[in-house]
């Protein structure tokens, strides 16, 4: 893959807060809201009744979620290549970091008015920036859900960012890798 599009880092990033839109469609399923004065009520799907929020919200829930991990399915069934890893340290603690510092802080947003919608999106969109440019968005809480750990490691060459579902032990291991980005890379079948 070597390197990742643009479109393609948006939808990761969108991914990482899926838990944070779950919960956002989960509070604002009864909201209303009023745009250039047009009511928007909630739609009623099946026995339920979302807002258009909610709806948003669930939608790019899924649509995330799926991309994560049909990208993941994508490296992971590669060839990849052998790599020696000399020393490794388990990263697993940014998935908390990620969480408390940028999850967490977006649940105490009120989304029953149009103004305190628009001021998420602005700190939204600007998070998006800082994560996406930082090459970050391997810190996904989401990973945890498909059961993998991150960790740095350090082969004859380079210091990279490996995603495994294995639980690195010993020393001197060999592992089968395919590069997702720049210095992230995936274990591989």
């Amino acid at each position: 893959m070597g390197r990742i599009p643009s479109w393609a880092k948006i939808v990761l990033f969108l991914s990482s807060y899926s838990p944070l839109f779950a919960i956002v469609a989960l509070r604002a399923h009864d909201s209303t809201h009023s745009v250039f004065g047009y009511q928007l009520e909630p739609v009623g799907i099946g026995p339920v009744e979302l807002s258009y929020l909610s709806l948003g919200f669930s939608i790019l829930t899924v649509i995330s979620v799926v991309f994560l991990a049909l990208m993941i399915r994508m490296n992971r069934t590669r060839q990849g290549q052998l790599s020696e890893i000399e020393h490794y340290r388990n990263r697993s603690d940014m998935f908390t970091e990620y969480l408390l510092v940028y999850i967490f802080p977006f649940i105490v947003f009120e989304f029953s008015n149009i103004y305190d919608v628009a001021a998420f999106l602005v700190l939204f969109l600007t998070v998006a920036a800082i994560v996406i440019r930082s090459n970050r968005l391997f810190v996904n809480p989401v990973l945890i859900g498909f059961r993998y750990r991150v960790y740095e490691i350090e082969t004859e060459h380079d210091r990279r960012i490996l995603l495994t579902k294995q639980q690195l032990d010993g020393n001197d291991m060999t592992l089968n890798t395919a590069k997702i980005s720049s210095d992230v890379y995936i274990t591989t079948r």
